[in-house]
């Protein structure tokens, strides 16, 4: 029986994945072919190229300037970031180059910008199918493929199980990072959630002063944005990304009902920002806790001791 891991999109709360991998293996569980949309993408090449220790390490060592660096902040050919030395340093430190090179097969998710098909990854270079499937819209640039523009593969595809079934994988293992995401969760933690939003907006005016400029609101007190009710506005940014968590995280219920995993993990990540990728040793910790909280029932379903 082949077991496949299927890692989901979620930006910085990707991280979490190297701790489910790491407490998955922990459980004497071998994992054999591996999927990945976005961030699930990269750190899935890192892990079938037999370098996630590598990408932990460089990971738990980020800090938010070396983060705001990394991805070369200005607006850029329709989005915010080229992200450039991000994608490099999976090519150059933590990934082979071709997925037949790779310790076990992967396969990675994109999306067709004016077609909104789902584009899937199994051969050829990792890097460009990377860089496709985390081009967030607005944030990372989209990638030119084959004559086709391609986007995040979490617009349509969040989690891509049947990609990992296609591979030939029998029992499938998913995670899901949006799960806090969901309206009803959204609604019982609004305060987090707001939270998050002003994380987003914080860490843009951080970088740059046009960039403050862009993402802040018109009017300001305090050196806060308000409307006119006094209640704090989002920046423009903080809209698009509260509004593709909600979108993805309804994608993400609508495929998992239709292509269910044998087992599913879903992380508890309210209380982490899409950019806070400095903050990847809480993110680990927390997926390592997710898996360990239902680790009988994993054991149970295949049939370990």
């Amino acid at each position: 029986m082949k077991t496949g891991l299927v890692l989901g999109s979620g930006a910085s709360r990707g991280w979490a994945h190297i701790g489910i991998i790491h407490a998955l293996e922990d459980l004497g569980i071998k994992i054999d072919i591996v999927a990945g949309c976005s961030i699930g993408a990269y750190v899935g090449a890192a892990y079938a190229s037999n370098n996630l220790d590598k990408l932990t390490e460089w990971a738990e060592s980020l800090t938010e300037w070396q983060v705001v660096s990394l991805l070369g902040l200005g607006i850029k050919r329709g989005s915010l970031v080229s992200g450039n030395k991000v994608f490099q340093a999976l090519s150059e430190n933590f990934s082979e180059q071709t997925f037949e090179q790779l310790s076990k097969p992967l396969a990675v998710v994109a999306t067709d910008l004016y077609s909104g098909r789902e584009v899937a990854f199994t051969s050829g270079p990792i890097e460009p199918a990377v860089r496709a499937s985390c081009a967030i819209p607005a944030l990372f640039p989209p990638q030119l493929h084959e004559n086709r523009w391609l986007i995040d593969g979490a617009v349509v595809n969040p989690v891509p199980v049947n990609l990992c079934r296609r591979l030939g994988a029998d029992f499938v293992i998913a995670v899901n990072l949006r799960a806090d995401f969901r309206p009803e969760i959204h609604e019982k933690f609004k305060e987090e959630h707001e939270n998050n939003q002003r994380k987003t907006n914080d860490f843009f005016a951080k970088s740059q002063e046009f960039v403050q400029q862009w993402f802040s609101g018109e009017d300001k007190a305090d050196g806060q944005p308000f409307d006119k009710s006094g209640l704090a506005s989002p920046g423009i940014f903080s809209v698009i990304s509260n509004s593709l968590d909600i979108l993805q995280a309804r994608v993400t219920r609508s495929r998992l009902a239709g292509e269910p995993p044998d087992v599913l993990i879903e992380p508890q990540l309210r209380d982490f920002g899409i950019m806070e990728f400095y903050r990847a040793e809480e993110l680990i910790d927390e997926g390592r806790k997710s898996v360990q909280r239902i680790a009988e029932q994993i054991k149970y379903q295949l049939r370990l001791e």
